[in-house]
């Protein structure tokens, strides 16, 4: 049984890391677009979006600088491009925070409060950052599915470190999103809900709201340029199928049935063997 156990041990620990591991969906045509929007309201300026745009309803005072294309109205494909990126976001394998409303710079998952590994994270109600910084730390892709708004107080902060890329990060919520004022966040905010940026907050990433209300208030938002996160499964072996979450669950059931077979055999022939 000792040997079985070297041979399944690596299997189990491969199992529980593909089964919590997130995975980027493709943006589609929104990849080159800081915000996408039915609605947007720009309060004042100096507001500079490094990047595209797109709306239906003009803001009365347009951003001072979009280094991209102005595309009016959004088209059809930001809003399906955005909706199966969201639809793979949400059907994705969580850890839960909580049943309720989370303070994300109070949430331990391991490397002490605020501090978060690469995963997908979700939580029964809001998310806010409360107060001070919520570090991103590692290569890989973040998720934050909050069950209600997301919000972030004013003069907080998310950041990136140890490799993490502002294009692998991604928020989720169900409700509104609130950036007061002054804050910085990274990452790719999807949903229709609204999203309201307060004076001098910014962003590295994207906001897609097809279908909602962005308001801007003299932000700096940027698309990001760093390199995404290829996943060591890809490239040299792409080619090579992948299973399922069904069929890695029914490998994973048949290897503990083997292992239960081969114990009560060994026990069966030598009943003092371990």
């Amino acid at each position: 049984t000792r040997s079985l156990r070297f041979i399944f041990l690596p299997l189990l620990t491969a199992f529980i890391n593909h089964a919590a591991a997130a995975t980027a969906p493709d943006l589609g045509v929104n990849t080159t677009y800081g915000i996408v929007s039915s609605t947007f309201t720009n309060n004042a300026n100096p507001t500079t979006v490094t990047g595209s745009i797109c709306y239906t309803t003009a803001p009365v005072t347009p951003p001072s600088t979009v280094t991209g294309a102005t595309v009016t109205p959004c088209l059809p494909l930001n809003g399906t491009d955005q909706d199966t990126a969201l639809a793979n976001l949400n059907g994705q394998q969580c850890i839960s925070l909580g049943p309720g409303a989370v303070a994300l710079n109070d949430a331990n998952v391991g490397s002490g409060p605020g501090v978060f590994s690469p995963g997908c994270y979700s939580s029964g109600g809001a998310m806010e950052v409360a107060a001070g910084t919520v570090t991103l730390n590692g290569a890989g892709v973040y998720i934050f599915r909050p069950g209600g708004a997301f919000t972030m107080a004013v003069g907080t902060s998310v950041a990136v470190g140890g490799g993490a890329c502002e294009n692998d990060v991604f928020w989720t919520p169900n409700a509104a999103t609130t950036l007061g004022a002054n804050t910085s966040l990274v990452g790719n905010i999807l949903g229709a809900a609204g999203m309201t940026l307060g004076s001098s907050a910014s962003l590295v990433g994207r906001i897609l709201s097809f279908g909602g209300t962005v308001t801007t208030d003299q932000n700096t938002i940027t698309v990001p340029s760093c390199t995404a996160f290829i996943p060591p499964s890809t490239g040299a072996i792409s080619n090579i199928p992948s299973l399922s979450e069904w069929g890695m669950t029914l490998l994973f059931g048949l290897m503990m049935l083997v292992v239960f077979s081969k114990t009560r055999w060994a026990k069966g022939v030598n009943p003092r063997q371990p």
